[in-house]
């Protein structure tokens, strides 16, 4: 699938999809409990934010084009940080990613996203890896080495999420699942 062909269908269906390297990738609804952790990460960054800069946006399951070239790829993020909050991102606006992932994801999750977020030069991704239960195990902080263009373990946090860039925040991961 080109992009143009992409943009040519109704938005009702491609909030559906992925698309990577061409291929189309249905995208099936997550869990509620996936869909809290999502939501709950994304508003303690938004609360976070400074107020006096930089102007920086954070959304849930925004498509972002990872690259046009050779071949049109584009994800959705669980959550998303990004510039230019006047329109939608492509990578060169996004300042971290996360995905939150199950048992059923944690593969994809792990390796072919993380590959293409790095190729896509995003400087942070964070992988919430969840039990067959949904509860958090730890989140995994990975910074790109623009060098190699690849992801390097930063850090594992299993209590708290503590990060100093795009977005000083500190929260407990408890926060992010409680009923």
């Amino acid at each position: 699938m080109t992009e143009a062909e992409f943009r040519a269908l109704p938005e009702a269906v491609g909030k559906t999809i992925e698309v990577v390297h061409g291929h189309v990738i249905k995208c099936e609804s997550p869990a509620p409990r996936h869909n809290r952790i999502a939501r709950r990460l994304a508003g303690a960054l938004e609360s976070a934010r400074p107020a006096a800069g930089p102007c920086l946006s954070v959304e849930t399951g925004i498509g972002v084009v990872l690259w046009r070239e050779p071949t049109f790829t584009f994800r959705r993020p669980d959550v998303a940080v990004y510039h230019d909050p006047l329109q939608k991102p492509d990578a060169s606006h996004v300042r971290a990613v996360a995905e939150v992932a199950s048992p059923g994801t944690v593969r994809e999750d792990l390796t072919d996203k993380r590959i293409q977020y790095a190729d896509a030069g995003i400087p942070l991704y964070l992988l919430v890896l969840l039990d067959e239960k949904y509860e958090i195990t730890e989140v995994r902080e990975f910074h790109l080495d623009a060098v190699a263009s690849e992801y390097r373990l930063h850090r594992v946090h299993r209590d708290r999420l503590e990060l100093e860039s795009p977005i000083l925040v500190s929260v407990p991961l408890a926060d992010l699942v409680a009923p």
